[in-house]
């Protein structure tokens, strides 16, 4: 288990528990606090604070945080006050409903996505691809 310092950084100056790599949990979890997961959960999760879950971890059951991180497998409904973020190697199943979203181009997510815009309108930005379109074969 190698927790990477980005990740650190962000509960960093909060209280954050950390279930191992190992670690098999069942049931309904709930607190104010952050969670960094390597291991496996069956059940729900209701979190004031953060969700990282990490390369090894796990998830089958509904969760509401206040963000919600993935590297690992998840498998439910996420529901999230503010973002969700899918990274490299993460695998979401399920329905999502959060303010923002940002999943990586080497993670997978097979699901529904709402998001929650309260009254305002998204903002529509225009942006140019920057890879090249044309072969290097010569």
């Amino acid at each position: 288990m190698k927790l990477h310092r980005r990740t650190l950084d962000k509960v960093k100056d909060q209280n954050t528990t950390v279930i191992t790599e190992g670690i098999q949990l069942k049931g309904r979890v709930k607190g104010t606090h952050n969670i960094i997961l390597y291991g496996e959960l069956e059940g729900n999760i209701e979190l004031k604070g953060t969700l990282l879950v990490g390369a090894t971890g796990r998830i089958k059951g509904k969760i509401d945080a206040h963000n919600v991180i993935i590297e690992g497998d998840v498998e439910g409904t996420v529901n999230t006050t503010e973002k969700v973020e899918i990274r490299d190697g993460g695998k979401y199943r399920g329905d999502i409903l959060a303010k923002s979203i940002l999943v990586s181009e080497m993670a997978l997510l097979e699901g529904n996505v709402k998001m929650k815009m309260e009254g305002k309108k998204p903002p529509v930005k225009k942006f140019t691809e920057k890879r090249s379109t044309e072969s290097n074969e010569q």
